[in-house]
C-alpha cells in the first residue's frame, strides 16, 4: 500500500496542469468520518493559482491493506469505482443530454477531476461537496419521510440509466454486464467462519420464537446461496449502487428544496433494483418507520421510475411493468435479513469502535460487536420480517 499522501499528490500535479493552475499551492487535509468509511484515506484538497479561483476538491485513495485484499474482492470494489467514473458516468451523462431531460429533473453526479488506477494507489479526485454546502445525514438517526421519499426518487432515476444504457448501446453495455458481475470473496473459508460467529451474535439478540425462524434463513449453505441470489439479477440486469444508504448520500436544502447527490460507487453491479431499495430501506429506517411508510415508499419508487424511464423515451410497461417489480420486491424481500445481519452494526457501530482497515487488517476485522442501537433495529427489522411472513 503506497503512502496516501505521496500518491494523491502525484495525482494533483496532473490535475492541476489541465486546469491550468500554473504556480499553484495546495493544501491537503486528511479527516475521518467516524465509522462512515473503511477502505480509503479521505482528504480536503484546496488549490489555489495567481488569478485563479480556489479549487475545492475531495479525494479518496486506497488504504486497505495486503492481508484483506489477499481476498481479491477489495480489489474489484476500487475498479468499479474507476469504471463508473471514467466510463459509466460519461455515458450516462451524455443520456440525459440526449433526451434533453429538464436540469432540475436530472440525476446529480459529482465532478470528477481524475484518478489513478495502479494497484495499491487507487485514487479519485472530486470536487468537494462539503465546500458547497453538502452534508451527510446522521447515520445514528432514522431518516425522515422527506429524506427517504427524495433518496428514492434519486435512486430511481440511477436505475433508469441502466434501461437506456441498454437500450441505445447494447454492445457496450453487454461488456458492463461481463465485467461488473457480483462475486463473494475468495477466502471461503474465512468468511464462513466469521458469518457463522455473526448470525449466532445476532440472533441471540431476538426474541427466543423468533430465533429459529431467523436461523433458518442465515445457517450453512443456505446462507450464501442466497447472498449470492439476492446479488444477481432475476429478469433485468441492472446496475445498482450496492451501498445506497445516507452515509453515502450528500445532501443539502435551499429554499425548502432538497438535494441528494450519491457518492461512493465501489460496489456497483449488475443486480435486481429492488436490492438498493431494500438495502436503504432496513439501513436507514426503524421499525415505526415502516410501520407509517413501507407500502407508501415503495409506490413512491415505482412512481419515480416509471417518470425516469418516461424521461428516456421508454414506456414503463414495456420495460418494467408494476407486476414485475412487485414480484421482485416478494422474491428478494428476505434480502433485508441479511443486510441486517452484515451491513447493519456498521450503521450502528460507535466511532471509536469501528474497523481500522489498514495494512494489518484481515477479513475478520469486520466483525463488529453488536449495540443497544443495533439490538434495537435488527429485532424490529426481525418483527417486520416475520409481520410479513418474510421468513
Amino acid at each position: 500500500m503506497a503512502d496516501a499522501e505521496a500518491t494523491l499528490r502525484a495525482l494533483l500535479e496532473e490535475i492541476a496542469a489541465k486546469q491550468q493552475y500554473n504556480n499553484y499551492d495546495v493544501q491537503l487535509k486528511a479527516f475521518d468520518t467516524a465509522g462512515a468509511n473503511y477502505t480509503s484515506v479521505l482528504f480536503k484538497i484546496t488549490l489555489t493559482s495567481p488569478g485563479k479561483d480556489d479549487l475545492k476538491l475531495f479525494a479518496k485513495v486506497a488504504c486497505v491493506g495486503e492481508k484483506f485484499r489477499s481476498t481479491g474482492y477489495v480489489d474489484k470494489l476500487y475498479v468499479a469505482e474507476q469504471d463508473f467514473y471514467n466510463d459509466i458516468m460519461s455515458i450516462w451523462t451524455g443520456l440525459q443530454e440526449k433526451h434533453n431531460v429538464p436540469e432540475g429533473d436530472r440525476y446529480g453526479f459529482p465532478k470528477f477531476y481524475g484518478g489513478n488506477p495502479t494497484l495499491g494507489c487507487e485514487t479519485v479526485v472530486l470536487e468537494d461537496l462539503i465546500a458547497q454546502g453538502y452534508s451527510t445525514y446522521n447515520r445514528f438517526k432514522p431518516v425522515d419521510w422527506e429524506y427517504a421519499a427524495k433518496s428514492m426518487e434519486v435512486l430511481a432515476q440511477f436505475h433508469a440509466f441502466s434501461f437506456a444504457h441498454r437500450k441505445e448501446y447494447p454492445e457496450d453495455y453487454d461488456k458492463i454486464i461481463d465485467k461488473l458481475k457480483f462475486e463473494l470473496p475468495a477466502d471461503d473459508e474465512a468468511l464462513e467462519g466469521m458469518w457463522m460467529r455473526m448470525v449466532d451474535e445476532r440472533v441471540q439478540l431476538l426474541k427466543e420464537e423468533h430465533r429459529e425462524r431467523a436461523l433458518k434463513s442465515l445457517s450453512g449453505d443456505n446462507a450464501k446461496e442466497n447472498y449470492l441470489k439476492y446479488n444477481k439479477p432475476r429478469r433485468h440486469p441492472i446496475l445498482v449502487h450496492g451501498d445506497y444508504r445516507p452515509s453515502n448520500l450528500m445532501h443539502k436544502k435551499e429554499e425548502g428544496q432538497l438535494t441528494i447527490v450519491p457518492v461512493d460507487y465501489q460496489t456497483i453491479h449488475i443486480g435486481c433494483p429492488v436490492i438498493d431499495l431494500i438495502y436503504f430501506v432496513f439501513l436507514s429506517t426503524d421499525e415505526e418507520f415502516r410501520a407509517q411508510y413501507w407500502d407508501q415508499l415503495l409506490v413512491h419508487y415505482y412512481e419515480q421510475l416509471a417518470l425516469a424511464l418516461r424521461s428516456f423515451d421508454m414506456d414503463p410497461k414495456d420495460v418494467y411493468p408494476k407486476e414485475e417489480f412487485d414480484e421482485d420486491m416478494k422474491e428478494m424481500l428476505p434480502y433485508a435479513l441479511l443486510v441486517g445481519v452484515m451491513i447493519l452494526p456498521v450503521i450502528t457501530v460507535e466511532a471509536e469502535n469501528a474497523p481500522q482497515m489498514g495494512e494489518a487488517a484481515e477479513l475478520d476485522d469486520f466483525h463488529i460487536k453488536p449495540n443497544e442501537m443495533y439490538a434495537s433495529r435488527f429485532r424490529g427489522l426481525v418483527n417486520d420480517l416475520i409481520r410479513w411472513d418474510v421468513i
